[in-house]
């Protein structure tokens, strides 16, 4: 935005878009939608307001005089009115909450000065309870002395019981060590037989464990013999097998040929057909080809065509439009959809024209492409009759050349078959004298086994008398240990039963002082810690209840400090409620002002006789005094009792007063006008700003020769109203009334240039 200052233009755009807009407004001291809704009157817009019903109208009118801006202000003010009396019943809320708890404080004090006195005789008693606790304490100590005294005593005996324990076990070993030489020295003659009898027996056994060897290797070696003699027996079967195959095979050379025959004959036919059934494909490509260019032709056909109608469908739309047109003179209107109109007249013909031609050519070339693609097909039907094509004969050959081929690859094998039946042969005779070999050598070995076998039936005897020997051959080396380890033994056994003698008197002695020092001292000790820990479960029940009476207190007194804030808080809250309650009433006096019943009501009603007033002023002029109109905004309910809000049009003349409905499409637009022009003014002086531009954009056609002269001088007797007046039409009459004059030719399809005059 800029303003000129002598020769200079100055910039007084905002910062922003919308900074510069709110600048706009304030110029104007009007809105965007304001301006437009008083300066322009758009084709078929100058009806909007009168063409609605009756029970629209009041509702339009509002929303022109820009109302729903109050129902905008009414829901905020209702929603402070809420959060208002929310807060308020929030605080009474919290007000009932804190009457009831401070209902309870006389209560709790009482509690509070019981629990001090409880808490007062709990601490004398454990003062008295904890002297009493020392003083057994005391008693206790003294007999827990004489017992630990006694236990001393009791320790040195156990010690000495050990000793006496370890001693007689050593006792008893040397004992055992003694019993055991004497048993080995009681056998010496008895085990120096045994010695000589294990000797001779030994080299017997040594001289049988050499013919066992000898018998082990023979069975091992029959072993081997017996596995190879399992592999050539399998290789002689095998080769038999061969042998008799071959011979079969060689005696089939007839059928064989007669196979090779049958062979050489299908492959020979196989390569015929393939070379028909490949004419046949090339035949049927010409078909496919055929067919194919065919297809392409009516698809390019039909969409040719429909591009065609679809012109012509357009074309014939535009030019039904003059017929239907209220135009006086078609030829020469300058309106630009009745130019295009009347072009496209002139072009329906010619398109008809080429229409035809078209379709004439595009029918010879689909009916001479269905000729081509008969021939073709009479072409490969008669080449399939003079081959007599077969379509599984191809098949039925593959599967045959598949049959015979086996046969055919075992004639070509017989010429190399006659030498390897030969060798064959010379290797069955080579293994079976193997097999007769093997079988000599294996009964050779079971002679052999069986006379060792004879030899070695004693060994198991000689071998489980050895073993019956050898415990009493071990003792032999260990009858020089004996000897000594009896003297050894003698020896300590002696010494040894001093010793435990000593040790069994000193524990006698010992148990007899313990006895004298405990006497009845563990029951007495007994009784003194029952009474040291009744003394203790006291102290700790007094210690438990008084801690418990403390935390009691203290919640007592934790409740007595919230109840105080509590008080508090409940003046705080009554000092807060007296403002909020004169904001709740505010507010809610605000929404009902802002209601339709308020402030909105008061503005339609003032607006109703303003617009009646300058309707009626403009349409005097249009009609020469004629007519006149007022507005009803209420009327009286056909099914019940009351009124209903409206905003009925009444137009009257010389006959008497009619609705608006009933009138002419020309006295319509007169009344239209008026109204239009009426509602432009009134909204401009409400905004507290003058318009000085205003836009008519067509809506005289409608108009007779006899109204259309008083709706053109209506036009120019408002443009004293305004700085400038626009007006858009194509009516001549129109356009001769105004002395200024613009005039727009379009460009037309035959290269005239678009033009603007300025008259």
């Amino acid at each position: 935005m800029q303003r000129q200052s002598g020769d200079v233009w100055a910039s007084k755009s905002g910062a922003s878009i919308a900074e510069t807009q709110k600048k706009i407004i304030d110029l104007l001291n009007l809105d965007a939608d304001t301006f437009a809704a008083s300066s322009m009157i758009l084709q078929g817009d100058a009806g909007n307001f009168t063409k609605r019903p009756a029970g629209q109208r009041k509702a339009i009118l509002a929303q022109i005089l820009q109302l729903d801006q109050y129902e905008t202000l009414q829901e905020k003010a209702r929603a402070k009115a809420s959060e208002a009396n929310i807060a308020l019943e929030r605080i009474k809320v919290q007000m009932s909450a804190l009457n009831k708890r401070l209902a309870g404080r006389d209560s709790i004090e009482g509690d509070k000065l019981l629990a001090e006195t409880q808490l007062l005789t709990l601490g004398n008693n454990i003062q008295k309870t904890e002297t009493m606790l020392q003083e057994a304490q005391v008693e206790l100590a003294d007999l827990q002395a004489r017992i630990n005294q006694a236990d001393e005593l009791a320790q040195r005996a156990t010690v000495l019981r050990q000793e006496l324990t370890t001693k007689t076990t050593e006792r008893d070993r040397q004992q055992q060590r003694l019993n055991d030489a004497e048993f080995i020295l009681n056998q010496e003659q008895a085990v120096l037989a045994a010695v000589t009898e294990h000797e001779g027996l030994r080299d017997g056994i040594t001289a049988l464990k050499v013919k066992k060897d000898q018998q082990n290797a023979i069975f091992e070696e029959a072993s081997r013999l017996k596995n190879e003699l399992t592999t050539v027996t399998t290789s002689l079967d095998k080769t038999i097998a061969e042998i008799q195959k071959l011979e079969i095979n060689i005696s089939d050379r007839p059928r064989l040929e007669a196979s090779k025959t049958d062979y050489d004959t299908a492959v020979n036919r196989l390569t015929e057909c393939q070379k028909e059934h490949e004419e046949d494909q090339r035949l049927y490509g010409v078909v496919k080809d055929c067919r194919d260019q065919l297809l392409r032709a009516e698809d390019r056909y039909l969409s040719e065509e429909k591009v065609y109608k679809q012109k012509i469908e357009s074309l014939e739309a535009k030019t039904a439009m003059l017929a239907d047109a209220n135009c006086v003179n078609i030829e020469s209107a300058q309106c630009r959809f009745l130019v295009d109109a009347v072009n496209a007249k002139g072009e329906l013909v010619t398109t008809n024209e080429n229409y035809n031609l078209w379709k004439v050519a595009a029918d010879k070339e689909i009916v001479d492409l269905q000729a081509t693609l008969k021939i073709a097909e009479t072409k490969r039907t008669e080449y399939k009759t003079s081959v007599n094509l077969n379509p599984l004969e191809p098949h039925e050959l593959q599967e045959k050349i598949d049959q015979l081929k086996p046969d055919v690859d075992l004639l070509a094998k017989l010429a190399a078959m006659v030498p390897l039946l030969d060798n064959l042969r010379v290797q069955r005779i080579d293994t079976e004298t193997r097999q007769i070999d093997i079988n000599t050598r294996l009964e050779d070995m079971r002679n052999q086994y069986r006379s060792l076998s004879d030899g070695l039936k004693e060994l198991p005897g000689k071998e489980k008398r050895v073993t019956e020997l050898q415990p009493l051959v071990l003792l032999k080396d260990r009858l020089p240990a004996a000897r000594e380890a009896k003297d050894s033994a003698t020896r300590t056994l002696e010494n040894l039963t001093t010793e435990l003698n000593g040790l069994t008197n000193q524990i006698t002695t010992l148990e007899q002082e313990h006895t004298l020092l405990l006497g009845n001292a563990d029951t007495l000790r007994q009784e003194a810690q029952d009474k040291v820990n009744g003394l203790r479960t006291t102290i700790d029940t007094y210690r438990t209840e008084q801690t418990i009476l403390t935390a009691k207190l203290g919640g007592i007194q934790a409740k007595l400090d919230a109840l105080e804030a509590d008080a508090l808080q409940y003046q705080t809250l009554l000092v807060e409620m007296a403002p909020l309650a004169k904001k709740l009433a505010r507010w809610q006096t605000l929404t009902k002002a802002f209601g339709r019943d308020g402030i909105q009501a008061l503005i339609l009603e003032n607006a109703v006789p303003e617009l009646e007033r300058i309707a009626n002023d403009i349409l005097g002029l249009m009609s020469g005094g004629k007519n006149y109109l007022r507005f009803e905004t209420q009327k009286e309910l056909k099914s019940r009792s009351g009124m209903a809000e409206t905003l009925d049009i009444i137009v009257g003349d010389w006959a008497g007063e009619r609705i608006y409905e009933t009138y002419s499409g020309g006295e319509q637009l007169r009344i239209d006008f008026a109204i239009r022009f009426a509602l432009a003014e009134m909204l401009a002086r409400r905004a507290g700003a003058r318009v000085d531009w205003l836009t008519i954009d067509e809506g005289f056609g409608s108009q007779s020769d006899e109204f259309l002269p008083m709706v053109i001088e209506a036009v120019q007797s408002v443009a004293n109203r305004f700085g400038m007046v626009l007006v858009i039409s194509h009516v001549k009459a129109v356009q001769e009334a105004f002395g200024e004059r613009i005039e727009f030719h379009p460009a037309t399809e035959e290269g005239t240039a678009a033009e603007v005059k300025v008259a």
